[in-house]
Formats: structure tokens, sequence, C-alpha cells
């Protein structure tokens, strides 16, 4: 319970730290769209995040394939995506396609429940996190082939604990549009500005900006290195590499 509870509590840390910054983004396109987003956008990082870190080597080594395969998937969806919130006839094309191939109680009664776990699963798949002790710890069982029931739990705690604040952001956000009229009133301009941001992130990535940009911040921000200390004690680390190895 007590790694479980220190996962949990480093995912919130995270963002504090700047591994959030490549991905604020993604983030900010939660903050335009049906009421649901935010809610798709959470559900579909935590799931793809925890599926990718215990079972991403699993995948690659009985398919055979490209490990990068998957970044290049994902950041072609976030250009497509941001695209589609700039362009808004190909937004409406989105939803009527989306309508015709999903049922509607799937889809949320176009709330953008849908669109937004399409979003987040992308983010899972992008996303490299600020790796503290018991998450490496997770994650190196995972490379031997290895996951326990006791590390997945563990990642799903950590993801929940970042999906907390990044859930917080979002609904921040709207509560924003919702009490500045002004935002409100130009609703429209500012969901292509959020699009034309998500693409440009999209393009960015493809030269690697994201990744670039994480290694400089976490050079350069010396505080980022504390923010693992709830899990640089002494006996938490005994006890991850009792309990995950």
């Amino acid at each position: 319970m007590l790694l479980v509870l220190l996962a949990f509590l480093g995912g919130v840390l995270t963002v504090l730290s700047p591994c959030v910054l490549p991905v604020l983004p993604v983030l900010l396109s939660g903050t335009v769209g049906g009421r649901a987003r935010p809610r798709g956008i959470i559900a579909g990082f935590v799931g793809v995040f925890v599926v990718i870190t215990l079972f991403l080597s699993t995948l690659v080594s009985r398919l055979h394939l490209d490990p990068d395969l998957l970044r290049w998937g994902a950041i072609s969806l976030l250009f497509v995506f941001g695209v589609t919130l700039a362009v808004p006839a190909l937004q409406r094309r989105f939803e009527a396609a989306a309508a015709v191939a999903v049922p509607q109680r799937t889809l949320g009664n176009g709330d953008g429940f849908l669109g937004g776990v399409l979003v987040g699963s992308t983010l899972g798949l992008v996303w490299t996190p600020c790796v503290g002790p018991i998450l490496a710890g997770v994650t190196t069982l995972a490379l031997s082939g290895t996951v326990t029931a006791l590390a997945t739990i563990i990642t799903l705690a950590y993801a929940t604990g970042v999906a907390v604040p990044m859930f917080g952001i979002m609904r921040g956000g709207r509560t924003l549009l919702a009490r500045v009229p002004a935002l409100m009133n130009n609703l429209g301009r500012l969901q292509r500005s959020f699009g034309l941001l998500l693409a440009g992130f999209a393009v960015a990535m493809v030269f690697g900006l994201d990744r670039s940009l994480q290694t400089l911040i976490v050079d350069r921000v010396p505080y980022v290195q504390k923010l693992t200390f709830l899990e640089d004690g002494q006996g938490v680390q005994q006890q991850t590499e009792r309990r995950l190895r």
C-alpha cells in the first residue's frame, strides 16, 4: 500500500515538473469541444499509458514492431486532430463519420468523449514522464518480460495521480471560458487556435523537439530532481527492490 500511495503522489507531483510542458498543447485542446472531452482524454491517457508501460516490450517482440512505429502513429493522429479542430468543416465531417461508425450511446450523444479518448490515447503513447524510483522499478520489471499484479496496480496508481492535475487543468480552462464573456464570444477562434497549436506540437515532435525540450529543462532546472523526494528514502527503495524484483 505504501508503494501504491507513493506512486499516486508521485504522479500528482508530476504537474510541477517540466515533463508536463511538452504535453500542454494536448491538455489545452481539452478546454474546448464537447463537455465530456476532458474525461475522454483522461480515460484514453490512463488506459494507454498503463498498457504501454507494462506491455510495450512484449508487444514489440511478439508482433515484430519497430518501437518508433507507435510514436509515429501517435504523431500523425495528433496532427490530424489538430487540423480537425482548426478547420470547422473537417470537424463536422469527423463527427458525422464517428456517428456512423460508433453507436450514439457509445459516443455519449456527441459530447466529445470519443474524440477525447483518441487524443488521450495518443498522449499516453508519446508522453515520457520524469520517472521516479518506483515507476523505474516497474519499467525494469516490464522490460524483463514479467508483469505482476503489484506492478500493474502501481502503474495504474501513478497514471491516475498524473491524471488528477491534468483533469484539473482542463476543467479550470473550461471554467475560465464560462466566466469570461470575451473568451466565450470568441470560442470558435479559440478552438481554431488550439487546433493549430496541437498540429504545431505534432510537427515539433517529428523533429524530436518535445524530447529535447524536456531534457533541456530537466538539466537546467535543479528542483526537478527533488520532486521524487517521496520515493528517495532508503526504506522505500528497499521495499521497491524487494516487492518488484
